[in-house]
C-alpha cells in the first residue's frame, strides 16, 4: 500500500512537471506593477539611508526621499555604458562587467556613480533646508514644471523597474519638489551675491593690456649661412651698417618718413610694424622698454645682441584683452564668493550614512538581479 502511494505521488509530480513544461511566467499588468510600486514606496518610507544633523536636530532621509537621485545616477551610468560599449568590448571582451570597471580615479563605476549621487544629495538637501529656514516657497513657474519633470522621469524606466524601487508618481514628484526648491535657493543666492567690483578692478593691472603700436627699421650685426651657423660681417661691413642705422635715426628724428629712409638702405635694412605690451617676453627687453617709454610720434634708437633698431611709436591708446580679463576675473570672484557662501552653509551640517545606504548597489538598483 505504501509503495502504491509512493508511485502515485511520483506520477503526480511528473504530470505536473510535464503539464507546466511549456508554461511561461505570467507578465504582470501595468496596474499590478503600480500596486507593487506603491507597496515598495511605503516600505521605503521606513528605511533610513542618511541622517542629516543641523543645529542639534537630526533629519532622517529615507529610501523614499532618494529614489530620484539613485535612479538618475544609475541611468547616467547605463547611458555611458551604451555610448562606449564598442570601445569597452574591444578592451575588456564581450562579457565585460561595466559597473566593475574603474574610472580615472581608480574607483569602480558603481562606486563612482554612487559617490556622485551622494554629493548631489548632500548639496540638494543643504540648499533645500536653507531655503526652508529662510521661509522660501516654490515659485509658481517651478510648480508648473513639476508635472512634466515627473512624467518624463518616470517614462525613462519600465514598469518593472519602477515597481522594484518604489518609483511612484507621488514619490518622484516629492523628490523633484526638493530638487526644485534647492535650485531656486541656489539661484537666489547667486543673484543676491554681489562682487566687490572695485577690488577686482584693482587686482588687474590695466596697463598690462595697453598696446604700443610701433614701426621699426632694423640692421643686423651678423648673418647666417645655409647651415644656420653665424657668419660675422667684415669690419668695413659692420661699420657701414652702423652708419646706416645712425643716419636713419637722425633722419627720422628730423621728420623724414620711414619709407623714404628705408629706400636708401633696402639692401641691409629691414622694416616691420610691431605691437608691444609691457609684459611681452617674446621680444627683446630693450625693445619693450624703449617702446613704452616713448610718446606718440617719438623715435628711439636701441642696440641688442643681434642688431640695431630705430623705433617710432604710432599709438598707445588701445587696450586689448582688458575687458575680457576683467569679466573673467569678476566671474571667478563671484564663483569663489558663492562657493565660500555655500561652504558656510555646509559647515553647519553633518551627514551620516547608514548600513542601508551602504547596501545600495548601483548597477543593481533599478535592474532586476
Amino acid at each position: 500500500m505504501k509503495q502504491l502511494r509512493k508511485l502515485t505521488a511520483i506520477l503526480l509530480v511528473l504530470i505536473l512537471a510535464i503539464g507546466c513544461a511549456g508554461c511561461e511566467k505570467r507578465k504582470l499588468t501595468e496596474k499590478e506593477y503600480e500596486e507593487l510600486a506603491n507597496k515598495q514606496a511605503e516600505k521605503n518610507k521606513k528605511k533610513v539611508l542618511l541622517r542629516i544633523t543641523v543645529g542639534g536636530e537630526v533629519k532622517e532621509i529615507t529610501a523614499y526621499d532618494l529614489v530620484y537621485f539613485l535612479a538618475y545616477n544609475e541611468k547616467e551610468g547605463l547611458e555611458d555604458k551604451s555610448s562606449k560599449d564598442a570601445n569597452f568590448r574591444a578592451n575588456y571582451g564581450e562579457n565585460y562587467e561595466y559597473w566593475e570597471l574603474t574610472d580615472s580615479t581608480g574607483s569602480k563605476m558603481k562606486d563612482a556613480y554612487k559617490n556622485k549621487a551622494f554629493s548631489t544629495i548632500a548639496y540638494t538637501y543643504i540648499m533645500y533646508y536653507e531655503a526652508l529656514n529662510q521661509g522660501m516657497q516654490l515659485e509658481e513657474l517651478r510648480k508648473v514644471k513639476l508635472d512634466n519633470a515627473t512624467k518624463n522621469f518616470l517614462n525613462g524606466f519600465t514598469a518593472e523597474q519602477r515597481a522594484r524601487v518604489g518609483m511612484t508618481e507621488a514619490c518622484i514628484r516629492e523628490n523633484y519638489e526638493r530638487v526644485f526648491l534647492a535650485e531656486q535657493f541656489a539661484t537666489q543666492m547667486t543673484t543676491d551675491y554681489k562682487v566687490d567690483e572695485e577690488a577686482v578692478k584693482a587686482s588687474i593691472e590695466k596697463e598690462d593690456y595697453r598696446v604700443y603700436e610701433t614701426d621699426y627699421l632694423y640692421v643686423a650685426k651678423y648673418d647666417y649661412d645655409e647651415n644656420f651657423q653665424r657668419v660675422d660681417f667684415s669690419a668695413e661691413e659692420s661699420e657701414a651698417r652702423k652708419n646706416a642705422i645712425d643716419d636713419a635715426f637722425k633722419r627720422l628724428k628730423d621728420g623724414e618718413d620711414m619709407a623714404t629712409v628705408l629706400a636708401s638702405y633696402e639692401s641691409i635694412m629691414h622694416y616691420s610694424p610691431r605691437d608691444v605690451y609691457r609684459t611681452d617676453t617674446g621680444i627683446e627687453k630693450e625693445y619693450v622698454d624703449a617702446a613704452i617709454s616713448l610718446d606718440v610720434g617719438g623715435v628711439a634708437f636701441i642696440e641688442t645682441n643681434g642688431g640695431y633698431y630705430v623705433i617710432t611709436l604710432l599709438d598707445k591708446s588701445d587696450f586689448v584683452g582688458y575687458d575680457e580679463a576683467l569679466e573673467t576675473a569678476l566671474k571667478k570672484a563671484e564663483s569663489a564668493g558663492i562657493t565660500e557662501l555655500y561652504m558656510s552653509y555646509e559647515s553647519k551640517y553633518s551627514i551620516e550614512k547608514t548600513s542601508d545606504w551602504d547596501a545600495v548597489e548601483l548597477g543593481k538598483y533599478t535592474v532586476s538581479k
